[in-house]
């Protein structure tokens, strides 16, 4: 069985498509990744705030080195100077809209790319505002232990009825 003119005219066509198709992702991957070390390279960060504007750390005047020391937690020693939106609003009791006029850095979702990028908190701005918030490290401690016998006393009468 011999193919037609016609077939082998269309079989050349979708391979020009198919390697013009390869050629542009290609292309597209290689634009995304020098954008990626563009980003990555030193100098300084860029932060984000909630109303979606890029701002410099230089251009605001913060310098890093200034921050006051302040008294840590045992679970804050040796942690990352950055904290999800997760820990922020259940370690630092800081409701979403205080965490939405915070500064964040946006990074893409480690645990599925396709999801919404991952938003990391300064962890040393989030302290102060909670702090702030309720009276010192004591009144945070307080707010934390009030929460978690709350959720104890909810979890307690809702199986009261198992045993």
């Amino acid at each position: 069985m011999e193919l037609t003119e016609e077939q082998k005219e269309r079989i050349r066509r979708n391979r020009e498509k198919a390697l013009e198709i390869r050629k542009r992702r290609k292309d597209e991957e290689e634009k995304k990744q020098h954008s990626e070390e563009a980003s990555d390279a030193p100098g300084p960060k860029r932060w984000r705030k909630s109303n979606g504007q890029s701002q410099s750390r230089i251009a605001e005047g913060w310098d890093m080195n200034k921050e006051e020391p302040v008294e840590l937690e045992d679970f804050e020693e040796g942690a990352s100077e950055f904290v999800s939106k997760k820990d922020a609003m259940k370690v630092y009791c800081l409701p979403e809209g205080t965490l939405a006029v915070c500064e964040h850095e946006e990074k893409q979702n480690p645990r599925h790319k396709g999801w919404n990028a991952m938003k990391l908190y300064k962890r040393a701005e989030i302290r102060r505002r909670a702090r702030e918030r309720y009276g010192g490290l004591q009144g945070l401690i307080e707010e934390r232990q009030k929460r978690e016998e709350k959720r104890f006393m909810k979890d307690m009468e809702r199986t009261k009825d198992l045993f």
